[in-house]
């Protein structure tokens, strides 16, 4: 017996008619079936369980039922079937990749637990971590509604892939990890105090912050501080009022609006006056600790701005300059 033999729709509408009689928890009991979590047969607006049907349906089509532990459900196996056969099936919203911010929150728990703490669902730690994943104004409010979005399994799970990152403690995870988690392993273990910075601002931001629409500039500019230290760092950079008053005053103490990297001034090259950006040098992991002053602008063109920002962690224009001219 295969779920391949069931080719016959009408079986289908039978088991869907039984179910509808007996009742959903009757029904499955009858045929030793769990509730499905993901993936249903739609029929005029109905939701009926994926699995239980087909198995059901198997049994008036061929006259034998196809029990839950001969076949798996899903996507590929009964999903695929019912749909070849005119259902309507659904599936799992897909969740997002985790966020760089994520991420940082996780590996800031595993550098402080690893050796201490056993990463299953179940401790307090990953779930204290899990709640808090789902709070954060990173995604949409739809997205964290998912009960699947960052629960205790995913949690549990990150830790466990950072510890196979991690030559000191060998864990069982994914081998190596994924990108993003080696990504930030690589910007961040080395960095404890610093990562324990950016995520308590991460955590202050990201509580009261509205998820924005993704503009995908983040993944652009790399930043390896997160979408929201990112964002932060990007309002300091674009608010009109310290904008004008650092231009006025680079422009009255020295006549020009030079990058301070490569001593591009658009009048001069172009003819075009104030094509310049005003980058904010504070580390974005200390951003909002004190009031910004004009010592902490700084005036580049657009290309070295891009470039600092294309660094990890983002360098300062003394940094860019000493890499292209030499200290």
């Amino acid at each position: 017996m295969a779920l391949a033999d069931l080719t016959d729709p009408n079986a289908v509408r039978r088991a869907i008619a039984e179910f509808d009689e007996r009742g959903r928890d009757a029904f499955l009991d009858e045929y030793g079936f769990h509730p499905a979590r993901d993936y249903f047969v739609v029929v005029d607006g109905k939701r009926y369980d994926s699995k239980a049907i087909a198995g059901v349906a198997h049994l008036y089509e061929r006259g034998a039922l196809l029990t839950a532990g001969e076949f798996s459900g899903g996507d590929s196996t009964v999903a695929t079937r019912l749909e070849k056969l005119g259902f309507e099936v659904t599936r799992p919203a897909s969740l997002p990749d985790w966020s760089i911010d994520e991420l940082m929150l996780a590996l800031d728990l595993y550098l402080r637990t690893r050796g201490v703490v056993s990463y299953s669902p179940t401790v307090k730690v990953v779930t204290d971590l899990s709640s808090e994943l789902r709070s954060l104004r990173i995604f949409s409010d739809n997205v964290r509604a998912n009960p699947r979005f960052r629960n205790p399994s995913g949690v549990a799970l990150k830790l466990h892939n950072f510890s196979s990152i991690d030559p000191e403690h060998a864990g069982r995870g994914m081998g190596h990890g994924g990108a993003g988690d080696r990504r930030v392993w690589e910007d961040w273990a080395h960095r404890a105090e610093e990562l324990a910075q950016a995520v308590a601002l991460i955590r202050a931001r990201g509580e009261t912050d509205e998820a924005p629409e993704d503009t995908g500039e983040e993944e652009e500019y790399e930043a390896p501080e997160g979408r929201i230290l990112f964002r932060e760092h990007r309002r300091y950079e674009r608010d009109r009022k310290l904008v004008a008053k650092k231009k006025a005053a680079v422009h009255k103490k020295t006549g020009r609006l030079a990058c301070e990297v490569c001593d591009f001034e658009s009048s001069e090259a172009y003819g075009v006056e104030g094509v310049i950006d005003v980058h904010h040098v504070v580390p974005l992991h200390k951003i909002g600790e004190s009031v910004t002053t004009m010592a902490d602008l700084a005036l580049v063109c657009p290309t070295c701005h891009r470039v600092m920002h294309k660094h990890r962690p983002i360098i300062s224009p003394a940094q860019l300059r000493a890499q292209r001219f030499g200290a």
